[in-house]
């Protein structure tokens, strides 16, 4: 016996003054009658009578579990969660804080009969050095540790028929094996195995405690249990025999208890910071269809601009991951939007490059009508201007001659006499063009005005002005078709094979089980 055991005992020992006083027979077998009508501080003493004779080393071996060299013995066990979380996809570990209880039955501490004295002894914690307790540990644990502020948040409980009660307050960090292909949309199951460390199942069998309503879990969660990035939808508890395969215990099995927590992941999260950005990225750069096709500077800055947001958008959505997840439904959507922002650009590449290439290529056909319609394409001189234009005009003279003349403001207006449309078509587009034989009226009768080749309109004429690529036009109606059929097609896609993987998850295990039971 150790120093210490022996000033445990010595304080659990009576005082033979003591014993005289509340009318105990140290060699009684039972108490006396006196005993039972005794005050409370006189109970105190009989319960430290029963832990000195029940504890004293000549006839209780703390190295020697219950029922040695007989039946297994029967630990049953069940855990209360009071909260859970942090949950890592990078370390692939979850955490959560329990109470966590063992129950098992030690005959060789049983004082009914002994003693006459049916209560439960609640005794301290120190009492644990003293006898024999399972060495029970979590298989897949990685940090778990118990709780010990103000005190070690253990508790002991001793029935008068020898059964025990041990529980404890722990923070357990398990692994947890994360299948990220459906990220964020995804279920993840994450388990924790704990079992005896040294016992086989010849010795020691693990069940599960079922509470008095056998339709309850031994796995509970308290009600006001909530977590930032998951939901805890479901939770299967299981008992199962494994064999042990290495050294001396080849050929023996070991008892274990599993628990699967069924993890549901919040989207809220996702939808707000990834999703929604990078639908309203993907509008954006469409709106380079709406600009002319002359505003190059504006489009290609559009374009670059969402490519690099979307870029970081993309670092950002894989942060919180694992480097070697693989490719998740976020990363595809991301990949989805980058394609048809590329395209975006894309497709003003191939406007320009219309402009200059046809039927004939680089200066075919429509590169040759483009130069013969030069008229078109150089800057139109509107109304505004027209007083400037002409005095500066071969017509300059004319106006000087009539400079006096009254008939001088019509002379100075434009009539739109005729209006024709012109339609140039080519590979990759159309242009509508409005070439106006506007003309001028004066004392002299009609006149052509123009100015250096180039056609004098008033403004009312310039809406007619309007070029527009077959490229774009197309483009403004096909791009979002597409990227909305895409986006129904992505949810309706992992949607449903989150789902089908989580029921997956549910039906095939991957241990042997005895024996299952479901919650929630």
């Amino acid at each position: 016996m150790t120093g210490e055991e022996e000033v445990m005992l010595c304080e659990l020992s009576l005082d033979q003054s003591k014993m005289d006083v509340v009318g105990l027979d140290p060699k009684m077998k039972t108490a006396s009658p006196k005993t039972a009508q005794t005050t409370s501080e006189s109970s105190g003493v009989l319960v430290s009578r029963i832990l000195h004779d029940l504890l004293n080393e000549s006839r209780y071996d703390k190295t020697l579990r219950p029922s040695f060299g007989g039946p297994p013995l029967i630990i049953e066990s069940n855990v209360n969660i009071r909260s859970m979380g942090p949950i890592s996809e990078t370390a692939n570990i979850y955490q959560f804080d329990c109470y966590f209880r063992q129950m098992w039955t030690d005959s060789r501490l049983a004082f009914l009969e002994r003693y006459n004295y049916n209560k439960t002894l609640s005794v301290s914690i120190s009492t644990l050095r003293l006898i024999w307790k399972p060495d029970t540990y979590f298989f897949n644990g990685r940090k778990s540790y118990i709780h010990d502020i103000t005190t070690p948040n253990k508790l002991l409980r001793i029935e008068p028929d020898g059964r025990i009660l041990y529980s404890m307050r722990l923070t357990i960090q398990a692994g947890c094996p994360m299948n990220l292909a459906h990220f964020p949309l995804d279920t993840q199951r994450c388990p924790l195995e704990f079992g005896s460390f040294a016992y086989s199942s010849n010795d020691v069998i693990y069940h599960w405690k079922l509470p008095s309503d056998v339709s309850e879990c031994p796995v509970k969660r308290a009600k006001d249990m909530q977590m930032s990035q998951f939901d805890l939808i479901r939770i299967e508890t299981y008992n199962t025999t494994q064999p042990l395969t290495t050294g001396l215990t080849r050929g023996l099995t070991s008892s274990k208890l599993r628990i699967n927590f069924y993890l549901k992941r919040h989207l809220g999260f996702y939808l707000l910071d990834m999703y929604v950005p990078c639908n309203l990225l993907v509008f954006m750069s469409f709106v380079s269809f709406f600009l002319d096709k002359e505003a190059s500077a504006g489009r290609v800055a559009l374009g670059v601009t969402t490519v690099m947001t979307l870029t970081m958008l993309g670092f950002v959505g894989r942060s919180g991951i694992a480097v070697n997840a693989g490719i998740t439904a976020l990363d595809w959507f991301v990949i989805m939007c980058f394609c048809f922002v590329g395209l975006a650009m894309v497709e003003y590449a191939g406007v320009s490059f219309s402009e200059h290439a046809g039927p004939g290529g680089v200066g075919g056909e429509w590169e040759k009508a483009s130069k013969e319609r030069a008229d078109y394409y150089a800057p139109l001189v509107f109304q505004e201007d027209v007083q400037a234009i002409l005095e500066e005009s071969e017509l300059g003279d004319l106006i000087a001659n009539h400079r006096d003349s009254p008939q001088q403001e019509n002379f100075l207006t434009l009539q739109p006499i005729t209006h024709e449309r012109k339609v140039h078509r080519s590979w990759f587009g159309r242009v509508f063009t409005a070439v106006s034989s506007s003309k001028y009226e004066s004392s002299n009768g009609l006149h052509n005005a123009t100015y250096k080749g180039r056609n004098i309109i008033s403004a009312d004429d310039a809406k007619h002005f309007r070029y527009d690529n077959r490229l774009d036009t197309v483009s403004r109606y096909l791009f979002p078709l597409c990227f909305i059929i895409s986006n129904i097609f992505y949810w309706f896609l992992y949607v449903n094979q989150s789902t089908a993987a989580y029921e997956d998850a549910i039906l095939n295990k991957d241990i042997s089980v005895d024996s299952q039971r479901s919650c929630y």
